[in-house]
């Protein structure tokens, strides 16, 4: 067969199979759409915070940095021995803090998720760090967002650059570091509670367990937390060593543990739950005493230690500077209502919660 005649052949060939194949193509697709109909995305969806880092005197800093350069600032600090993982507990409304221009930056603690330990450390050294990092991004003014023991730092960062801070906003947040806290009982060694800790270390879903919580409507929370956890004690190469953790516990009792916040006169939000029993009211009054410049204080009734994710929407608002405002749902819509327009009828919270009750 000459060369043409092969030419024919494939030509012929391929000419022929074309139409079976268009056929296949243009066939309906087992949901009964048109495949030509589908809008495929041509972006990544977001799956998680990037992490990133920063070197300074032969030191690794782990950050998120999440948001718009031109969004206002908020630094968060996470509680007790949690990890920067923990900021993704409360981005099941991203898309409100994205709507309300919020960039939020957190800084891996001593010890936890990539941070190497070292039991040198104090929360003087955090603020460096913490500083370091803002400086490294170019933020000069920052709100501050403390859960629970990220409140013993969150005091010692607001003292050391009180011109800096635009608000404070502690969410079950400890008073263990400020001058009008309770003496602390400093009887145990840090080995000791590494004994008594490392049962918790050893099983992330043991610390991080919430059950009962208004929270666990929140579709994947649950599981996100336990991967904080895992994070927190595993994911440097830790394997469940309480040191980090232990360490944590006992630097309120360390000579420097007592924040001087008496230059401090950002405005200062405080969310409790009057039924927590992990960190009381009691809290939430020594902030009060503390600080000259208390804008809300609010201990939300029946409501335990995950008052300050149930109600991270309103968090949003205030840290925004929308303090004026409620955050609402009303006649199935998420609304921000002036405070003074607020009914004892409101739904407290976006409308996912009341739909997901």
């Amino acid at each position: 067969m000459n060369s043409l005649n092969w030419a024919m052949v494939i030509g012929f060939g391929v000419a022929g199979a074309l139409p079976a194949l268009a056929d296949e193509t243009a066939s309906p697709m087992p949901d009964g759409r048109d495949a030509a109909t589908i809008q495929l995305q041509n972006d990544f969806d977001h799956i998680g915070a990037e992490v990133h880092e920063l070197s300074r005197d032969g030191r690794i800093s782990y950050y998120i940095d999440e948001g718009d350069a031109d969004d206002r600032a908020v630094v968060f600090i996470g509680g007790q021995g949690t990890s920067l993982e923990a900021f993704q507990l409360t981005e099941f409304a991203r898309s409100m803090r994205e709507e309300l221009g919020l960039r939020v930056i957190s800084v891996e603690r001593n010890g936890f998720g990539e941070s190497s330990f070292d039991p040198a450390l104090g929360y003087q050294d955090y603020v460096e760090e913490v500083l370091a990092v803002l400086d490294h991004l170019g933020v000069d003014k920052f709100a501050i967002m403390a859960i629970s023991g990220g409140g013993a730092y969150a005091a010692h960062l607001a003292a050391a650059v009180p011109d800096r801070v635009l608000s404070i906003h502690a969410g079950a947040a400890v008073s263990r570091t400020l001058p009008t806290r309770s003496q602390p009982d400093c009887s145990r060694s840090t080995e000791d509670w590494a004994q008594v800790l490392s049962a918790y270390t050893n099983n992330p879903k043991d610390w991080w367990g919430v059950p009962g919580s208004p929270v666990l409507v929140v579709p994947g929370w649950q599981t996100r937390a336990y991967a904080d956890g895992t994070r927190s004690f595993y994911v440097g190469g830790q394997m469940g060593d309480a040191s980090a953790l232990a360490h944590e516990y006992t630097l309120i009792c360390g000579e420097n543990a007592v924040a001087d916040v008496s230059a401090v006169t950002a405005p200062v939000y405080l969310y409790y739950g009057d039924a927590d029993e992990v960190v009381t009211k009691t809290d939430m009054e020594q902030w009060q005493a503390a600080f000259s410049n208390v804008a809300k204080a609010t201990a939300y009734p029946g409501e335990g230690h995950t008052v300050q994710y149930r109600h991270w929407d309103q968090i949003l608002a205030d840290m925004a500077g929308y303090d004026d405002y409620t955050v609402v749902c009303r006649d199935g819509d998420s609304r921000l209502i002036a405070n003074s327009d607020r009914t004892e009828d409101d739904f407290l919270g976006i409308c996912a919660w009341q739909q997901a009750d």
